[in-house]
């Protein structure tokens, strides 16, 4: 299984954490792994309890990204989310700036700026 963070899918408002996936502010307590190996051996249902977001991705069957705590696939503006777009996009935020590395909300903004692009074209 392979697992990445950070999930584009939450923001803070008012120190307050929520949940965007369902295009709905859902309150959720954010659970974040910095160690790579900690979170490939987590038990991710442990991460069921509905007020829980697991701040990672992971791939569906068809090699997009995949909330594992929703046990639903990503969709920005109507599109899934190759590994491949989440991966190059993440590594071009850090390139450009390396304090981004769990900066979900720009994340967020550079893939609908990118799938805006691709509809444009």
């Amino acid at each position: 299984m392979w697992i990445k963070q950070p999930c584009p899918m939450h923001r803070e408002i008012e120190y307050t954490t929520y949940c965007i996936l369902e295009d709905e502010l859902e309150m959720i307590l954010l659970v974040s792994f910095y160690d790579p190996d900690e979170l490939l051996t987590a038990d991710l249902e442990e991460f069921a309890n509905p007020s829980f977001c697991l701040n990672a991705v992971v791939l569906d069957d068809e090699d997009s990204i995949f909330c594992p705590t929703k046990k639903k696939r990503i969709e920005l503006r109507g599109r899934t989310i190759p590994k491949k777009v989440y991966e190059n996009t993440r590594e071009t935020l850090l390139f450009m700036d390396p304090d981004a590395k769990e900066c979900s909300d720009c994340l967020y903004k550079a893939l609908v700026a990118l799938i805006k692009s691709l509809e444009e074209m």
